[in-house]
């Protein structure tokens, strides 16, 4: 699946890795990007750095994480799918979330999954993490299927899901490969009090992280694409 994300990918890595960029940025996720050596400080201001800091510009963002992060995240799914498909992928189909056919439905799926994802990690982390990879289709399905209700398609992202998490976990882990060479600059640097390896260490996470953003996506895409859409359920074995 990874060698299929990097054939979709030719000849549009440089677009998707710029929708993906700007896509973390406007989630906040450069929030704590910052890096010191020798006394020079650099640091990527996010949109919550730009709000003065009291208890209004707190509440704020959380309303804009709640009202436009989370239909986001489906959103920038289907522009990776667009590509994971060989078709043409636009910036606009981010937007598309927006529009008045689909805002609410995934608005409604992000906060319903939030919620679930939430309500079965009190029951320890684990619990958690295994029904986010049972949720994780939810937006592709909708996106496959416009009429198709929210729980509906959460409950069908949980059925074809089953017998195909730990795939989709291994799969996913193995982009951790990506993030030693910068783990180990870390830990080494932190070990040794050194914080100009500490801070190399640091730009090289976040690039890291940012450059193969879209082959992760992409590659996630492409799972959808092989294993999910048209699954046949009938036949689905209720095992983990």
């Amino acid at each position: 699946m990874k060698k299929i994300a990097k054939q979709r990918l030719r000849g549009v890595y440089l677009y998707s890795l710029i929708v993906w960029l700007v896509y973390m940025y406007v989630t906040d996720r450069m929030e704590d990007y910052q890096f010191a050596l020798e006394g020079y400080t650099s640091v990527i201001l996010s949109i919550g750095d730009v709000l003065p800091n009291s208890i209004i510009a707190g509440i704020i963002l959380w309303l804009a994480y709640i009202f436009i992060g989370l239909p986001l995240m489906g959103s920038i799914q289907w522009f990776f799918l667009s590509i994971a498909d060989q078709q043409k992928a636009s910036w606009r189909e981010i937007l598309e979330v927006f529009t008045k056919k689909n805002y609410v439905r995934y608005f409604v799926a992000s906060l319903i999954m939030m919620i679930f994802i939430g309500l079965w990690s009190l029951l320890l982390i684990v619990p958690g993490i295994i029904k986010s990879f049972s949720y994780s289709q939810t937006f592709r399905l909708m996106r496959d299927n416009p009429e198709m209700g929210v729980m509906d398609a959460i409950t069908l992202s949980r059925k074809r899901m089953n017998g195909r998490k730990t795939e989709l976990f291994f799969l996913q882990l193995s982009f951790i490969v990506w993030l030693i060479l910068p783990g180990i600059l870390l830990i080494v640097g932190f070990a040794l009090g050194n914080m100009a390896l500490v801070a190399v260490g640091d730009v090289l996470f976040f690039i890291v992280l940012a450059l193969i953003g879209p082959y992760f996506q992409t590659t996630n895409a492409v799972f959808y694409v092989e294993e999910i859409r048209g699954g046949n359920d009938a036949n689905q074995a209720l095992k983990f």
